[in-house]
């Protein structure tokens, strides 16, 4: 038997999301059944393009479409409401990072999915970088020894908060669409709960653009094993920058360290009709023709989502969730990641050190 999967939201990376579960589906590993955005002229041609069901309102899918599970592929403040509807209909559910924007949120959302024997699958895909898997398995075997200091950074070109999420970027900040990758990278590698963390931010470029929401947050974290680290996440790089995204961590250790360039991965192309050459990350999205199927989504972001529909498969054919407890991000992981950044934005209103 085959999950019927739908999806809310159908922008940029709820496109990225139609792809992956469109190849899953050309698999037969589950079956992509429908599209609810409240974008009319997005729903039609998505619709069109992956040869599903379009609608305008995701309840009317979810009373209608008798789901098996939903990806939720929108704005960071509607994740809550939208994860409470669909666990009313017994589905699972992939919500983007962030779980939610406020702690209560995320504990609400948690509960229901509990109560309702449901998935709640956060689509940290940080955590599937073959890097950072390799980063995970040498701290697991000790080869860093006890794990000091270390530091991160994820920064985006202007175009996200002013072009692509301009309807939405006043609701959120450099730390709740950036850096909360690596605050759950970092949680998931060290496998210890944060204690403190003291935070500066500042707004300058955007407030300017009419565009109220901090530039860049600056965040150093102390952890219950003692490590401290620090991250800095912004939103501001220049158009020309030849990356959507400038991304790298590092970890100091008793006996070792390891750095890991998640930007510049060697392909480097430049093109006569683009302004800036590109410098493209081929670990985290690749789309390849492979014969007979297609167009083949690869990648970790791809791996992310493409995870999610086994486990969807593996319980629609009789596997119980409690067998796959701790093989995925789930919302209680991801409530840590949550509690994190709202304690980065509480250190920022009152200049204090927050324990968490």
């Amino acid at each position: 038997m085959k999950a019927r999967l739908g999806i809310i939201g159908g922008g940029i990376y709820g496109t990225k999301m139609l792809k992956a579960f469109s190849f899953a589906s050309k698999m037969e590993d589950i079956e992509l059944v429908a599209l609810a955005d409240i974008n009319e002229e997005v729903v039609n041609q998505q619709a069109k393009d992956f040869n599903i069901k379009g609608y305008l309102d995701y309840k009317e899918m979810l009373k209608k479409e008798n789901l098996d599970a939903v990806a939720i592929v929108t704005p960071d403040f509607l994740h809550r409401e939208i994860t409470l509807e669909a666990v009313k209909y017994g589905v699972h559910v992939l919500v983007q990072k962030p779980l939610d924007t406020s702690s209560q949120g995320a504990q609400d959302m948690i509960k229901a999915a509990r109560e309702n024997d449901l998935m709640l699958f956060v689509d940290f895909h940080k955590r599937f970088d073959p890097a950072h898997m390799q980063l995970k398995n040498d701290i697991k075997h000790g080869k860093l020894g006890n794990i000091q200091y270390g530091y991160a950074h994820m920064e985006d070109k202007i175009v996200v908060p002013s072009v692509w999420l301009k309807n939405w970027a006043q609701h959120s900040s450099p730390a709740w669409f950036l850096g909360i990758h690596f605050y759950d990278l970092i949680y998931w590698l060290l496998a210890s709960k944060p204690k403190r963390v003291y935070a500066t931010a500042i707004k300058d470029k955007l407030i300017g653009m009419g565009i109220d929401t901090y530039d860049s947050i600056q965040a150093k974290f102390e952890f219950e094993n003692g490590t401290h680290f620090s991250m800095d996440s912004s939103w501001i790089l220049p158009n020309s920058f030849p990356s959507i995204v400038n991304q790298s961590i590092r970890l100091i250790g008793s006996n070792g360290m390891t750095e890991v360039d998640s930007q510049d991965r060697g392909v480097l192309s430049a093109f006569e009709d683009d302004a800036t050459s590109i410098v493209s990350n081929p670990f985290a999205a690749l789309e390849v023709e492979r014969p007979f199927y297609g167009i083949a989504p690869q990648g970790y972001t791809f791996e992310s989502m493409l995870y999610f529909t086994k486990l969807i498969n593996l319980m629609k054919n009789g596997m119980k969730l409690e067998q796959l407890e701790g093989s995925y991000p789930c919302g209680e992981e991801a409530l840590v990641s949550t509690q994190m950044c709202e304690a980065v934005h509480e250190s920022i209103k009152i200049n204090q050190v927050i324990q968490l």
